[in-house]
This record gives structure tokens, sequence and C-alpha cells, in this order.
């Protein structure tokens, strides 16, 4: 079922619909990154040789949990708050009028939409310090993980910028 989702995601990623796109796509490696965060603090937790760092690392998997949890929301969010934005650029811009109406829905609709990606954006953010604590401090065999992790959520934050 994974991969079918994973593959239908990938195939209207792909198309030439006007969703999902950039901002879904970076809420999906934001929802990767946080995922990578709690499979390292997953591996961490219970072991009695992390035992001095259990308390820490049990809350970045509660704060990655929940992201990832948000981000994965933010991956539908992102395509409804665009709809109104390619449905905008459909409007007619035959006279000077229906231009400046067609220019300020674009405007207005634009405006909503960056709040998605700004959300995206600021989570991912606080994600970031996490990806250092655990390489220093995680599970030493999952060190690539919390790297590809930060790899993702940095992504994810260039993703969103284009969109802001």
């Amino acid at each position: 079922m994974c991969e079918d989702s994973v593959r239908f995601y990938l195939e209207s990623l792909a198309s030439k619909e006007p969703v999902p796109g950039g901002g879904s796509a970076s809420a999906l490696s934001a929802a990767l990154g946080a995922a990578l965060l709690e499979m390292v603090s997953n591996f961490t937790v219970g072991k009695e040789k992390f035992k001095s760092v259990e308390g820490e690392i049990s809350e970045i998997l509660t704060k990655s949990t929940t992201a990832r949890l948000r981000f994965t929301e933010l991956i539908e969010e992102d395509k409804n708050a665009y709809l109104p934005v390619a449905k905008a650029y459909k409007l007619p811009k035959e006279t000077d009028e229906e231009k400046a109406i067609r220019k300020q829905r674009i405007n207005e609709a634009m405006e909503e939409a960056k709040k998605i990606p700004l959300e995206i954006k600021r989570l991912c953010e606080s994600l970031l310090p996490h990806c250092e604590e655990l390489v220093q401090k995680g599970n030493p065999l999952l060190v690539g993980d919390a790297h590809c992790a930060r790899s993702l959520l940095e992504g994810a934050i260039k993703g969103t910028e284009n969109f802001m």
C-alpha cells in the first residue's frame, strides 16, 4: 500500500496538473527528515549505553513525531492552498478590468498559499538542531541517518523559500 501511495504521489507530482507541487514536495521531504530523526531516537532510547541522554533523546523523539505528523498534513494542505492560485491564473485577461481583477485574485491567493511553505520552513528550522544532537548523543550506528535527516530538512527549507 505504501508503495502505491508513494508511486501515486510521484506520478501526480510529475503530471501536468498544478498540484501537487514544490510546497507539497518540500513537506514530504521534511516528513522524511523528521521520520529519520524518529528512527535514530528510537534506536537510542531504551538502550543502557545511552541512559544518561535518554530524557533529551525522548524529547527529540516526541518533537520529531509531532513534526512528521504535521508535515504529512501539510502535504495535503499545500495542495489545497495552491488550487485557488491555479484557478486565479485561469481568469480572463482580455480587458484592463479583467487583468486588474485577475492580478488581485492571484495576489490574494498567493498570500494565502504562502502560509503553508512558511510553516514548513519554521518547523524544519525547529528540528535542525536535533540533527546535530543526535549525531553527538544518539546511537553512533545511525549517524548517517541523522545527517540524511539534516539534508532532507535543509532541502525542504530551500524548497519553501521559493514560494515566499
